[in-house]
């Protein structure tokens, strides 16, 4: 079972905690996974996950033209995913490698 988890971000006052919430992702023991990363209507935001992320195995970027909020930047994401299950997980927690 394939499994997306959308993580969402909106500012790059939080940049480096997005990070380490993506990176505590990339370390799960479950192979199956996607990781949707979704910038929320921020182009600088967006230029910094395609540099960082884009050609991750597993990571799929999706950028949002303008800001929808939270529930709306989720939405969009879980509308990208291919997952048969989809996840979220905010922008500042660390998934335990198990999670």
């Amino acid at each position: 079972m394939r499994v997306s988890v959308v993580v969402c971000e909106h500012s790059m006052d939080r940049y480096e905690d997005f990070q380490e919430a993506v990176d505590s992702l990339l370390a799960q023991t479950y192979d199956d996974t996607e990781i949707v990363l979704v910038s929320d209507g921020n182009d600088t935001v967006c230029e910094h996950i395609r540099e960082d992320y884009i050609e991750t195995d597993g990571v799929l970027v999706h950028c949002l033209d303008e800001n929808l909020g939270l529930l709306g930047a989720r939405n969009a994401g879980a509308e990208a995913a291919t997952g048969d299950v989809v996840a979220f997980i905010d922008d500042d927690a660390i998934a335990d490698e198990s999670w």
